[in-house]
């Protein structure tokens, strides 16, 4: 089985499976010509979403598990390990939000590439990105 390669941020995996035009050019480009066992979100990924869908500052076109359900069969789900859990509290991002320190941490942890337009994230260097 090919190693893990790409982390997608929850804003990538979201537009991905939705066909949304704000995923960039490069982020689709590289979700499509990847092996899907090269992919992979973190299991705060879902909890966001469901937080963001619950909240109504997320409406997708459809249910989320009729828009989501088709992406996410072919990913992987990673969970939070201990390393992640200890990692992501000190990362030097420049916000409190504890979602994206998950992310970063896990994508930090397994040595994966995120895909991710959160120019935080990108500026702070924790890990390479892609957008």
């Amino acid at each position: 089985m090919p190693r893990l390669k790409y982390l997608l941020d929850t804003h990538a995996f979201v537009w991905a499976a939705a066909e949304d035009d704000r995923l960039s050019a490069k982020a689709a480009r590289v979700i499509a010509t990847t092996a899907w066992e090269q992919l992979a979100i973190s299991d705060v990924t879902l909890q966001e979403i469901g937080l963001l869908v619950h909240s109504r500052r997320l409406r997708l076109a459809g249910s989320p598990g009729t828009v989501l359900r088709p992406l996410l069969e072919f990913l992987t789900v990673l969970p939070i390990t201990l390393d992640i859990a200890f990692t992501a509290p000190s990362l030097p991002l420049a916000h409190g939000d504890q979602f994206d320190r998950i992310i970063a941490a896990t994508a930090k942890v397994h040595r994966l590439v995120l895909v991710s337009k959160d120019a935080n994230i990108a500026e702070a260097g924790i890990v390479e990105t892609l957008w």
